[in-house]
């Protein structure tokens, strides 16, 4: 069977855990790109096995600003359609059926790809707060102009580019609520250096207003989630919790009255 003509775009730094089954559920795809920011463990020897190009990032170590790093893999595409992917998950075999059917064809058309998340178990969890958690990463490289957004990023498509959705879900393994912790720290400081300078207006609308209504629409879920009966594999309450946590977290880190004293 030939390779599909889709190009896998895969960040990576110190992903060793993760990256053999992340890449063996796409090694049917014509061409992988592995971006790494200097990875010291297993990271690029696994990368080698899967026949990955290893493109070094320009900053090396924990990624501070995501779609400037998309944008360098992206311009060393050399397919017609794009697979981001991040390092710790994984395409299904129903997502996979659907990528082989969207690529025969040439349409600039960008996808929304589900996320779900898979415990340790192997169980597929139904209900998060989270949910529906979808991203906009599978497209036609001319459907796309650039990535923008250093956290969060997302696709900017050209004008007139359609979007659809995709039915198969990519997988994400649950991990701990410490990994979580340590992993939205990082994100924190990112977005420390985004609010600096920016005043009290941006700060109250996009940080405390924008993170409240989130949170309060969470807590509705939450208690959806756990009050109702319903079938199903649930989200661990720990790690729902994280998701509050981060979000005050996130208030108070980008307080201009905080960043002023850090200056």
């Amino acid at each position: 069977m030939s390779k599909l003509p889709i190009s896998v775009h895969v960040l990576t730094w110190n992903s060793g855990a993760t990256l053999k089954q992340a890449l063996e559920s796409v090694k049917d795809c014509e061409e992988i790109l592995v971006l790494d920011g200097g990875s010291t463990d297993d990271t690029c020897d696994i990368a080698k096995e899967f026949g990955a190009t290893i493109i070094q990032q320009e900053d090396k170590g924990p990624i501070e600003n995501f779609a400037a790093v998309r944008n360098q893999v992206l311009a060393k595409a050399n397919q017609p359609w794009v697979l981001a992917l991040d390092s710790d998950e994984y395409i299904s075999p129903e997502l996979l059926d659907e990528l082989r059917e969207i690529s025969g064809s040439n349409e600039p058309t960008a996808y929304f790809i589900p996320r779900i998340y898979v415990l340790p178990d192997g169980r597929r969890v139904d209900h998060a707060t989270t949910y529906p958690n979808k991203r906009l990463y599978f497209f036609h490289q001319d459907a796309v102009d650039q990535w923008i957004k250093p956290v969060h990023e997302r696709p900017q498509l050209n004008a007139g580019i359609q979007t659809k959705d995709c039915k198969g879900p990519s997988l994400a393994p649950v991990g701990t609520a410490e990994e979580y912790r340590t992993k939205n720290l990082r994100y924190l400081k990112i977005e420390q250096g985004k609010s600096k300078g920016k005043g009290w207006g941006d700060w109250l609308i996009h940080r405390v207003l924008h993170t409240l209504r989130s949170r309060l629409i969470g807590l509705i879920k939450l208690l959806w989630i756990w009050l109702v009966p319903k079938k199903g594999v649930k989200m661990p309450l720990k790690l729902e919790l994280a998701r509050f946590w981060y979000g005050w977290k996130l208030i108070v880190a980008t307080c201009p009255l905080g960043l002023q004293s850090r200056s």
